[in-house]
Protein backbone atom coordinates (compact mmCIF):
# COMPACT_ATOMS: atom_id res chain seq x y z
CA UNK A 1 0.00 0.00 0.00
CA UNK A 2 1.21 3.55 -0.97
CA UNK A 3 -0.13 6.60 0.65
CA UNK A 4 0.10 9.86 -1.03
CA UNK A 5 -1.15 13.26 0.56
CA UNK A 6 -1.55 15.97 -2.42
CA UNK A 7 -1.32 19.29 -0.84
CA UNK A 8 -0.66 23.28 -2.99
CA UNK A 9 -1.09 26.74 -2.44
CA UNK A 10 -0.08 26.93 0.73
CA UNK A 11 1.60 30.32 0.41
CA UNK A 12 4.00 30.29 2.92
CA UNK A 13 4.99 34.16 4.18
CA UNK A 14 1.52 35.68 2.59
CA UNK A 15 2.15 39.12 3.77
CA UNK A 16 -2.24 39.43 4.15
CA UNK A 17 -1.18 43.00 3.65
CA UNK A 18 -5.31 43.43 3.27
CA UNK A 19 -5.67 43.66 6.63
CA UNK A 20 -5.02 45.31 9.79
CA UNK A 21 -1.45 44.33 11.49
CA UNK A 22 -2.36 42.82 14.21
CA UNK A 23 -4.63 40.81 11.59
CA UNK A 24 -2.02 40.10 9.36
CA UNK A 25 0.86 39.08 11.90
CA UNK A 26 -1.92 36.39 13.45
CA UNK A 27 -3.15 34.99 10.10
CA UNK A 28 0.54 34.37 8.99
CA UNK A 29 1.29 32.23 12.40
CA UNK A 30 -1.72 30.74 11.89
CA UNK A 31 -0.64 29.77 8.22
CA UNK A 32 2.77 28.27 9.73
CA UNK A 33 0.58 26.13 12.05
CA UNK A 34 -1.56 24.84 9.26
CA UNK A 35 1.51 23.60 7.91
CA UNK A 36 2.68 22.16 11.06
CA UNK A 37 -0.71 20.53 11.03
CA UNK A 38 -0.28 18.97 8.00
CA UNK A 39 2.82 17.58 8.65
CA UNK A 40 1.32 15.96 11.81
CA UNK A 41 -1.18 14.50 9.90
CA UNK A 42 1.74 12.92 7.43
CA UNK A 43 2.81 11.17 10.66
CA UNK A 44 -0.67 9.98 12.11
CA UNK A 45 -1.64 8.89 8.92
CA UNK A 46 1.73 7.36 7.85
CA UNK A 47 1.94 9.14 4.28
CA UNK A 48 4.46 8.01 2.07
CA UNK A 49 5.54 11.07 -0.31
CA UNK A 50 3.56 14.60 -0.12
CA UNK A 51 3.07 15.62 -4.15
CA UNK A 52 3.03 19.64 -3.53
CA UNK A 53 1.62 21.14 -6.22
CA UNK A 54 2.86 24.83 -6.36
CA UNK A 55 3.12 28.03 -4.36
CA UNK A 56 4.21 26.48 -1.51
CA UNK A 57 5.84 29.86 -0.98
CA UNK A 58 3.74 32.73 -1.64
CA UNK A 59 7.12 34.58 -3.59
CA UNK A 60 10.58 33.43 -4.86
CA UNK A 61 11.92 35.75 -2.88
CA UNK A 62 11.38 34.49 0.86
CA UNK A 63 13.02 35.12 4.60
CA UNK A 64 15.66 32.53 5.75
CA UNK A 65 13.69 32.33 8.31
CA UNK A 66 10.49 30.60 6.54
CA UNK A 67 13.10 28.30 4.62
CA UNK A 68 14.29 27.33 7.64
CA UNK A 69 10.55 26.58 8.65
CA UNK A 70 9.80 24.83 6.03
CA UNK A 71 13.45 22.91 6.08
CA UNK A 72 12.96 22.06 10.25
CA UNK A 73 8.85 21.03 9.09
CA UNK A 74 9.92 18.40 6.57
CA UNK A 75 13.02 16.95 8.16
CA UNK A 76 10.97 15.71 10.99
CA UNK A 77 9.68 13.33 8.37
CA UNK A 78 12.80 11.81 6.93
CA UNK A 79 11.60 9.26 5.76
CA UNK A 80 8.63 10.62 3.37
CA UNK A 81 9.97 12.32 0.48
CA UNK A 82 8.32 16.18 -0.83
CA UNK A 83 8.07 16.58 -4.14
CA UNK A 84 7.12 20.05 -4.99
CA UNK A 85 6.31 21.76 -8.95
CA UNK A 86 6.74 25.30 -8.56
CA UNK A 87 4.27 27.53 -9.50
CA UNK A 88 3.98 31.04 -10.61
CA UNK A 89 3.72 32.56 -7.26
CA UNK A 90 6.99 30.84 -6.18
CA UNK A 91 9.04 30.00 -9.56
CA UNK A 92 12.17 28.52 -10.01
CA UNK A 93 14.41 32.12 -10.73
CA UNK A 94 18.25 33.26 -10.21
CA UNK A 95 18.70 33.41 -6.75
CA UNK A 96 14.96 32.84 -5.41
CA UNK A 97 14.17 30.56 -3.00
CA UNK A 98 14.32 27.32 -4.93
CA UNK A 99 17.91 27.99 -5.22
CA UNK A 100 18.63 27.04 -1.99
CA UNK A 101 19.19 24.08 -0.02
CA UNK A 102 16.59 22.21 1.10
CA UNK A 103 16.78 18.58 3.05
CA UNK A 104 17.37 15.08 1.09
CA UNK A 105 13.72 14.13 1.56
CA UNK A 106 12.74 16.82 -0.88
CA UNK A 107 12.55 16.98 -4.56
CA UNK A 108 11.92 20.14 -6.59
CA UNK A 109 11.00 19.99 -10.52
CA UNK A 110 13.67 22.29 -11.94
CA UNK A 111 12.63 22.42 -15.53
CA UNK A 112 9.52 23.07 -17.43
CA UNK A 113 9.39 20.24 -18.96
CA UNK A 114 8.23 17.39 -18.32
CA UNK A 115 10.27 14.97 -16.27
CA UNK A 116 10.00 12.56 -12.87
CA UNK A 117 11.10 11.03 -9.80
CA UNK A 118 10.97 7.66 -9.22
CA UNK A 119 10.32 7.11 -5.05
CA UNK A 120 12.47 4.79 -3.51
CA UNK A 121 10.84 1.20 -2.02
CA UNK A 122 7.72 2.03 -3.67
CA UNK A 123 6.62 1.39 -7.56
CA UNK A 124 5.65 4.95 -7.42
CA UNK A 125 6.68 7.43 -10.30
CA UNK A 126 6.16 10.98 -9.74
CA UNK A 127 5.89 13.02 -12.29
CA UNK A 128 5.96 17.13 -12.27
CA UNK A 129 7.20 20.41 -14.12
CA UNK A 130 8.35 23.76 -13.05
CA UNK A 131 7.45 27.21 -13.79
CA UNK A 132 10.61 28.63 -14.43
CA UNK A 133 11.83 32.49 -14.22
CA UNK A 134 8.67 33.78 -15.06
CA UNK A 135 4.98 33.37 -13.45
CA UNK A 136 3.28 32.43 -16.95
CA UNK A 137 3.62 28.80 -18.69
CA UNK A 138 1.68 29.45 -21.59
CA UNK A 139 2.16 25.35 -22.80
CA UNK A 140 1.27 22.21 -20.87
CA UNK A 141 4.30 19.87 -20.55
CA UNK A 142 2.53 17.10 -20.09
CA UNK A 143 0.41 17.28 -23.32
CA UNK A 144 0.95 14.73 -26.31
CA UNK A 145 3.25 12.88 -23.56
CA UNK A 146 2.08 9.56 -21.29
CA UNK A 147 3.75 7.76 -18.75
CA UNK A 148 7.03 5.59 -19.93
CA UNK A 149 6.50 2.51 -17.80
CA UNK A 150 2.74 1.66 -17.11
CA UNK A 151 3.75 -1.09 -15.04
CA UNK A 152 4.17 1.74 -12.37
CA UNK A 153 1.89 3.63 -10.79
CA UNK A 154 2.61 7.02 -12.54
CA UNK A 155 0.85 10.16 -10.60
CA UNK A 156 1.26 13.93 -12.15
CA UNK A 157 2.09 16.58 -9.93
CA UNK A 158 1.41 20.26 -11.26
CA UNK A 159 0.18 23.54 -11.43
CA UNK A 160 -2.33 23.96 -13.99
CA UNK A 161 -5.20 26.05 -14.60
CA UNK A 162 -7.95 23.04 -16.11
CA UNK A 163 -10.36 24.75 -18.64
CA UNK A 164 -9.21 27.97 -20.47
CA UNK A 165 -7.08 27.27 -23.25
CA UNK A 166 -5.96 30.87 -22.70
CA UNK A 167 -4.91 31.05 -19.58
CA UNK A 168 -1.06 32.24 -19.13
CA UNK A 169 -0.93 29.14 -16.26
CA UNK A 170 -0.34 26.16 -17.55
CA UNK A 171 -3.63 25.85 -19.95
CA UNK A 172 -5.25 22.04 -19.53
CA UNK A 173 -8.28 20.44 -20.98
CA UNK A 174 -10.23 17.48 -19.60
CA UNK A 175 -9.10 15.69 -23.20
CA UNK A 176 -5.48 16.38 -22.00
CA UNK A 177 -5.95 14.73 -18.72
CA UNK A 178 -7.86 11.98 -19.88
CA UNK A 179 -5.54 11.18 -22.47
CA UNK A 180 -2.04 11.52 -20.30
CA UNK A 181 -2.71 8.14 -18.69
CA UNK A 182 -2.16 9.14 -15.45
CA UNK A 183 -2.67 7.21 -12.55
CA UNK A 184 -3.91 10.40 -10.85
CA UNK A 185 -3.39 14.25 -11.27
CA UNK A 186 -2.74 16.44 -8.44
CA UNK A 187 -3.01 20.49 -9.33
CA UNK A 188 -2.58 23.31 -7.52
CA UNK A 189 -3.53 26.68 -8.27
CA UNK A 190 -7.30 26.49 -7.86
CA UNK A 191 -7.86 27.44 -4.39
CA UNK A 192 -11.08 25.05 -4.25
CA UNK A 193 -11.25 21.31 -3.42
CA UNK A 194 -14.38 20.03 -5.15
CA UNK A 195 -13.39 16.35 -4.86
CA UNK A 196 -11.74 13.90 -6.88
CA UNK A 197 -13.15 13.86 -10.23
CA UNK A 198 -12.78 11.49 -13.66
CA UNK A 199 -11.55 12.78 -17.09
CA UNK A 200 -12.17 9.02 -18.58
CA UNK A 201 -10.42 6.75 -16.81
CA UNK A 202 -8.16 9.30 -14.77
CA UNK A 203 -9.31 10.41 -11.79
CA UNK A 204 -7.96 14.26 -10.95
CA UNK A 205 -8.52 17.00 -8.36
CA UNK A 206 -7.76 20.47 -7.18
CA UNK A 207 -7.13 19.64 -3.37
CA UNK A 208 -7.88 23.78 -2.65
CA UNK A 209 -5.25 25.73 -0.34
CA UNK A 210 -4.23 24.80 3.19
CA UNK A 211 -6.14 27.75 4.60
CA UNK A 212 -8.38 30.67 3.61
CA UNK A 213 -6.90 34.13 2.83
CA UNK A 214 -9.91 36.13 2.38
CA UNK A 215 -13.83 35.75 2.41
CA UNK A 216 -13.66 35.17 -1.00
CA UNK A 217 -11.65 31.61 0.42
CA UNK A 218 -14.25 30.25 2.76
CA UNK A 219 -14.47 26.89 4.34
CA UNK A 220 -12.42 24.43 5.94
CA UNK A 221 -9.16 23.74 3.57
CA UNK A 222 -6.94 20.72 3.16
CA UNK A 223 -5.20 18.13 1.58
CA UNK A 224 -6.65 14.88 -0.30
CA UNK A 225 -4.82 11.40 0.54
CA UNK A 226 -4.83 9.37 -2.12
CA UNK A 227 -4.74 5.49 -1.31
CA UNK A 228 -3.24 3.26 -3.92
CA UNK A 229 -3.64 -0.74 -2.32
CA UNK A 230 -3.97 -2.88 -5.67
CA UNK A 231 -6.67 -1.60 -7.78
CA UNK A 232 -8.40 1.58 -8.41
CA UNK A 233 -7.03 4.06 -5.91
CA UNK A 234 -9.59 5.72 -2.94
CA UNK A 235 -9.35 9.13 -2.08
CA UNK A 236 -10.07 11.35 1.21
CA UNK A 237 -10.67 14.86 1.37
CA UNK A 238 -8.48 15.71 4.81
CA UNK A 239 -9.12 19.19 6.57
CA UNK A 240 -5.95 20.65 7.77
CA UNK A 241 -6.55 24.73 8.22
CA UNK A 242 -6.81 26.16 11.63
CA UNK A 243 -9.23 28.71 10.88
CA UNK A 244 -11.76 29.40 7.85
CA UNK A 245 -13.33 32.21 6.44
CA UNK A 246 -17.13 32.15 6.53
CA UNK A 247 -20.31 34.23 5.15
CA UNK A 248 -24.21 34.48 5.95
CA UNK A 249 -26.85 36.66 5.21
CA UNK A 250 -28.95 37.50 8.52
CA UNK A 251 -32.56 38.95 7.13
CA UNK A 252 -33.64 41.50 9.62
CA UNK A 253 -36.76 42.68 8.26
CA UNK A 254 -39.39 43.59 10.61
CA UNK A 255 -37.06 44.77 13.62
CA UNK A 256 -37.57 47.75 15.57
CA UNK A 257 -35.01 48.15 17.66
CA UNK A 258 -31.48 47.61 18.34
CA UNK A 259 -31.33 45.42 21.26
CA UNK A 260 -33.14 42.47 19.15
CA UNK A 261 -30.92 43.53 16.51
CA UNK A 262 -28.11 42.72 18.23
CA UNK A 263 -29.92 39.27 19.85
CA UNK A 264 -30.72 37.73 16.74
CA UNK A 265 -27.01 38.69 15.52
CA UNK A 266 -25.32 37.01 18.60
CA UNK A 267 -27.83 33.64 17.68
CA UNK A 268 -26.13 33.85 14.19
CA UNK A 269 -22.90 34.19 15.54
CA UNK A 270 -23.35 31.22 18.14
CA UNK A 271 -23.45 28.74 15.31
CA UNK A 272 -19.57 29.21 14.21
CA UNK A 273 -16.73 28.38 16.13
CA UNK A 274 -13.77 31.01 18.09
CA UNK A 275 -11.31 29.95 14.86
CA UNK A 276 -13.75 31.85 11.93
CA UNK A 277 -13.67 34.92 10.53
CA UNK A 278 -17.29 35.65 9.76
CA UNK A 279 -18.56 38.44 7.54
CA UNK A 280 -22.47 38.88 8.51
CA UNK A 281 -24.36 40.70 5.55
CA UNK A 282 -27.41 42.40 7.11
CA UNK A 283 -30.46 42.56 4.62
CA UNK A 284 -34.29 43.38 4.58
CA UNK A 285 -36.22 46.44 4.77
CA UNK A 286 -36.38 48.38 8.55
CA UNK A 287 -37.47 51.34 9.58
CA UNK A 288 -35.84 54.54 9.29
CA UNK A 289 -35.82 55.35 12.73
CA UNK A 290 -33.39 52.19 13.70
CA UNK A 291 -30.01 52.75 14.10
CA UNK A 292 -27.51 50.18 12.95
CA UNK A 293 -23.71 51.04 14.27
CA UNK A 294 -22.04 47.76 12.55
CA UNK A 295 -18.91 49.31 14.74
CA UNK A 296 -20.58 48.99 18.20
CA UNK A 297 -21.82 45.77 16.99
CA UNK A 298 -18.81 43.97 15.86
CA UNK A 299 -17.13 45.08 19.05
CA UNK A 300 -20.01 44.10 21.36
CA UNK A 301 -20.82 40.50 19.79
CA UNK A 302 -18.09 38.16 20.88
CA UNK A 303 -17.93 34.13 19.95
CA UNK A 304 -15.70 34.65 16.63
CA UNK A 305 -12.07 35.45 16.09
CA UNK A 306 -12.75 38.15 13.96
CA UNK A 307 -16.41 39.49 12.89
CA UNK A 308 -16.96 41.62 10.12
CA UNK A 309 -21.28 43.25 9.58
CA UNK A 310 -22.39 44.75 6.40
CA UNK A 311 -25.74 46.68 6.46
CA UNK A 312 -27.36 46.22 3.13
CA UNK A 313 -30.57 46.86 4.74
CA UNK A 314 -32.91 49.37 3.02
CA UNK A 315 -35.14 52.00 4.97
CA UNK A 316 -38.69 51.53 5.53
CA UNK A 317 -40.58 53.97 4.70
CA UNK A 318 -44.41 54.83 6.22
CA UNK A 319 -46.92 56.09 3.36
CA UNK A 320 -47.46 59.09 5.36
CA UNK A 321 -43.68 59.87 4.95
CA UNK A 322 -43.66 59.00 1.83
CA UNK A 323 -45.98 60.95 0.78
CA UNK A 324 -44.72 64.21 2.42
CA UNK A 325 -41.22 62.99 1.11
CA UNK A 326 -39.82 66.28 -0.70
CA UNK A 327 -37.12 64.40 -2.48
CA UNK A 328 -37.29 62.84 -5.43
CA UNK A 329 -37.60 59.53 -3.51
CA UNK A 330 -41.24 61.10 -2.47
CA UNK A 331 -41.78 61.65 -6.10
CA UNK A 332 -41.38 57.99 -6.85
CA UNK A 333 -43.63 57.14 -4.35
CA UNK A 334 -46.32 59.48 -5.42
CA UNK A 335 -46.32 58.12 -8.80
CA UNK A 336 -46.54 54.54 -8.19
CA UNK A 337 -49.28 55.33 -5.12
CA UNK A 338 -52.61 54.98 -8.07
CA UNK A 339 -51.41 51.29 -8.87
CA UNK A 340 -50.37 50.38 -5.01
CA UNK A 341 -53.95 51.50 -3.83
CA UNK A 342 -56.58 51.10 -6.73
CA UNK A 343 -54.54 48.87 -9.27
CA UNK A 344 -55.25 44.47 -9.54
CA UNK A 345 -53.58 42.31 -7.38
CA UNK A 346 -51.02 41.60 -10.16
CA UNK A 347 -50.47 45.78 -10.75
CA UNK A 348 -49.91 46.06 -6.66
CA UNK A 349 -46.90 43.29 -6.55
CA UNK A 350 -45.26 45.05 -9.45
CA UNK A 351 -45.56 47.95 -7.50
CA UNK A 352 -44.57 47.20 -4.72
CA UNK A 353 -41.61 45.72 -6.47
CA UNK A 354 -40.95 48.31 -8.31
CA UNK A 355 -41.11 50.71 -5.34
CA UNK A 356 -38.28 48.43 -2.99
CA UNK A 357 -35.87 48.33 -6.24
CA UNK A 358 -36.46 52.30 -7.09
CA UNK A 359 -36.13 53.60 -3.38
CA UNK A 360 -32.84 51.04 -3.37
CA UNK A 361 -31.70 52.95 -6.68
CA UNK A 362 -32.40 55.85 -5.66
CA UNK A 363 -30.20 55.56 -2.25
CA UNK A 364 -27.27 54.54 -4.48
CA UNK A 365 -28.02 50.66 -3.21
CA UNK A 366 -26.96 47.62 -5.37
CA UNK A 367 -30.17 46.57 -6.18
CA UNK A 368 -28.61 42.81 -8.04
Amino acid sequence: MIKVLHCADIHLESPFHSKAAEQSALMRRELKKSFLSLINTVKTENIDVVIMAGDVFDTPFVSAETVAFFNEAVSSVPNVKFVISPGNHDPICDGGVYSGKFPDNVHIFKSNELSYIDIEGTNLRVYGYAFVGTNTLEACPFVGVTPEDNSKINILCGHAEIGDPLSPYCPVSLTDVENSGFSYCGFGHIHLNEGVKMAGNVPYAYCGCLNGRDFGETGAKGAIIVTFDGGKPTFESKIISTYNYEESTLDVSGITDGSELRRKISALVSEYSETTFLRIELVGFVPTTLNIDVNALESEINGVFFLEIRDLTLPLYGTEQLKNDPTIIGEFFRSLLPMLENGTPDERRVASKALRLGIAALKGEDVS
